[in-house]
């Protein structure tokens, strides 16, 4: 790697990587919001069957983009976590690599067990 590879990769830890965290978490914010408004008109309003399933369709499709966000962010967390530090070092680095190479397992393995309806387990993908 030249000398401005290197200086492009620092960027895009030190600069990009903080920008794209704000913006996640503001994506989030608002799909938490439509969620919730989703939420209510479930509880609170009135709808018929076709109705009801674009309503689960729209929480469904909502809640899959939550999760793509809280994936993203929870894969800038170790960059966070390196900025942290004044001079991160040979260790830090190698840390940082470390939780990000489990994030990425836990990621790939990821499942769902049920708390209280265990009667619905056999509805989610396996």
């Amino acid at each position: 790697m030249d000398v401005e590879q290197s200086l492009l990769a620092v960027r895009e830890v030190y600069v990009n990587a903080p920008r794209r965290v704000q913006h996640i978490e503001e994506s989030l914010r608002s799909v938490e919001e439509e969620i919730q408004d989703i939420l209510h008109v479930i509880e609170l309003g009135r709808f018929n069957a076709s109705d009801g399933y674009k309503l689960a369709k729209e929480l469904q499709n909502a809640r899959i983009e939550r999760r793509k966000l809280k994936d993203a962010l929870e894969l800038l967390k170790p960059i966070k976590d390196l900025m942290t530090f004044t001079k991160p070092t040979e260790s830090n680095i190698g840390k940082v690599l470390g939780d990000l190479r489990n994030i990425k397992k836990r990621h790939q393995n990821r499942g769902y067990r049920m708390r209280k309806r265990s009667d619905l387990e056999q509805m989610i993908k396996k």
